[in-house]
């Protein structure tokens, strides 16, 4: 028998020790903490279907639901594109011989993340929405151009405040993502005279992005979470017309409960992607 047939032989031996999965095994694989979560969807559902007080609430709630994803991927999208960039500079550290504009970029970047993360989502919203797009206005009214402060909706105040707080932790995981990448392939592209941006583009960053889309989906969900908090803002998401809706009729329990419902399943299905992407790239 030549190489080829016991090579042949050994993979078929092999792929019949690969049993399926016993019905016991799968029982204890399934993720039964989803069906609770699937019936209180369904209960919810039906409520809607069958109940006044809840079609009411329904009906003023679910104008808010694009407002609140509109908001979380236009804020994500940008926070990327700056968190890359951001993960780009730290992860390249200044050594001993670098110039002054790396090390200086690397530590007004490093200042920006430190400063950005250890700040409530909530003051940053509120100091930028109040205190920065004003003062912005003015010094642009000084260099003579014609701009009011009303001009910048809360929906785009709150969209930066959102973007700036999020690209720092998404830097985070980009300069991971980054430095995960083995020295060898780097050296290994520079002897073959790539430059800095050819190398990260080419060989660094298809593979950096790859291992951190999981968690960059994690940080999805928590911004569609935490976009609740522009509600201060008077933005119509969900969470502003909860608020609304139960001042106007009284019906906090239904109200907030059909809320909490929502977001819910906005990040119940959100997870189930992100860990439909880990599996997939598990087993690639």
């Amino acid at each position: 028998m030549g190489v080829r047939g016991r090579i042949s032989t050994m993979d078929i031996a092999a792929s019949n020790n690969k049993q399926a999965p016993t019905l016991r095994e799968s029982l204890r694989m399934f993720p039964w903490w989803i069906i609770p979560l699937i019936l209180m969807g369904l209960w919810a559902v039906y409520l809607v279907l069958t109940n006044q007080d809840f079609t009411n609430i329904w009906n003023q709630l679910r104008n808010g639901i694009a407002m609140t994803l509109g908001v979380s991927f236009i804020a994500y999208a940008f926070s990327s594109v700056l968190g890359l960039l951001i993960g780009l500079v730290r992860a390249s550290p200044p050594t001993k011989t670098s110039g002054f504009g790396r090390v200086l970029a690397y530590n007004v970047a490093t200042f920006y993340v430190e400063t950005l993360r250890g700040l409530p989502i909530l003051v940053v919203i509120l100091v930028i929405a109040f205190a920065l797009v004003p003062e912005f206005v003015n010094f642009l009214n000084t260099l003579g151009f014609q701009v009011r402060v009303r001009d910048i909706s809360y929906e785009w105040r709150a969209i930066i405040a959102l973007t700036l707080t999020y690209a720092a932790f998404l830097s985070e995981v980009f300069r991971a993502g980054i430095v995960s990448i083995s020295k060898g392939q780097i050296e290994a592209a520079k002897s073959l005279g790539m430059t800095y941006f050819q190398i990260m583009r080419w060989v660094v960053l298809p593979q950096a992005v790859r291992r951190v889309l999981p968690p960059l989906g994690n940080d999805l969900i928590a911004m569609i979470k935490d976009s609740s908090l522009v509600a201060i803002l008077g933005v119509q998401d969900i969470a502003q017309l909860a608020k609304i809706t139960a001042s106007n009729t009284f019906k906090y329990l239904e109200t907030y409960l059909l809320a909490a419902t929502i977001y819910l399943s906005m990040t119940v299905i959100g997870s189930l992607f992100v860990r439909w992407l880990e599996q997939r790239f598990r087993t690639d």
